[in-house]
């Protein structure tokens, strides 16, 4: 109660200081100085117009910084917009620069094998099953895609073309479970069978008297009739040999990364590809 009584004095003392200040200026201004008593009010109210003008100062200061905070906010906000768009546009200009390598890949292959009739495929879907690598390219019967065709990129060796219709066709990859092929070690020249499983991992045998070492390049031995001779198909990356020493047992690491495969080839060569021959059955 005491408070509310002092902050109505110092209220009233405000506004009276207000109407004697209105009052003189309103009076003194057909005058060319003002009288002696208005020059002792002016010093008895000075205290109390100046803590006014203070208040009425902080007030002001209070409004321009709410406004400027306003101001601030808007500013940031516009300033994310555009820090997302120009994200977008990182990510845009990298997936077009990631492309355009691949592209000039592919050219550089097909222009350094000449020997093969190649055409070009992006891929149009992959297989939701879990324990199938099975995927969809966009060329079909139409642009001469025939089942048993083998599919490559310029880095080796991905498959062959298990089905075919006009606009599509199905690509059995090699680290499908159903997928094998003869390869050849291109140090050593010793050849074995290699093969996929559930796990999308190369695994294969070969003699047990193959001076084989980890880090050798495989390659297709052309046996098979499906895919010709000398394709690369990855290094080996372990070598084991069973209880019964009849063979040993190899894991390969694919040239291929299956998992991100965009771009590929089919590659014609009549001449050596029947077009009836291993089945994934």
């Amino acid at each position: 109660m005491v408070r509310f009584y002092k902050n109505r004095s110092i209220i009233m003392v405000a506004v009276a200081a207000i109407i004697i200040i209105v009052i003189i200026a309103l009076t003194s201004m057909d005058r060319g100085q003002v009288s002696g008593l208005e020059s002792i009010v002016g010093i008895i109210i000075r205290p109390a117009t100046q803590a006014l003008t203070r208040v009425v100062d902080s007030i002001r200061s209070s409004i321009a910084g709410l406004a400027e905070i306003g101001s601030l906010k808007n500013t940031n906000q516009m300033l994310n917009q555009q820090l997302i768009a120009l994200r977008a546009q990182v990510r845009e200009i990298e997936a077009l620069r990631q492309e355009n390598q691949r592209l000039r890949e592919m050219l550089d292959f097909k222009n350094t094998h000449p020997e093969f009739d190649l055409i070009g495929c992006s891929i149009a879907g992959k297989s939701p099953d879990n324990t199938s690598g099975i995927f969809i390219i966009n060329k079909g019967i139409e642009n001469g895609v025939l089942k048993n065709m083998p599919v490559v990129t310029s880095r080796g060796l991905v498959g062959r073309v298990i089905e075919t219709a006009n606009g599509w066709a199905k690509v059995l990859p090699l680290n499908d479970q159903r997928s094998s092929v003869s390869i050849l070690v291109n140090r050593t020249r010793d050849t074995g069978i290699l093969k996929g499983d559930i796990s999308f991992e190369l695994t294969g045998s070969i003699s047990p008297e193959a001076a084989i070492v980890e880090g050798d390049d495989v390659v297709t031995s052309g046996m098979g009739g499906v895919y010709p001779k000398g394709l690369y198909v990855g290094k080996i990356t372990g070598i084991s040999t069973g209880e019964s020493q009849l063979l040993k047992t190899i894991r390969v690491e694919p040239a291929v990364d299956f998992d991100k495969l965009e771009e590929v080839f089919v590659l014609r060569h009549v001449e050596e590809l029947p077009f009836e021959g291993e089945t994934i059955d």
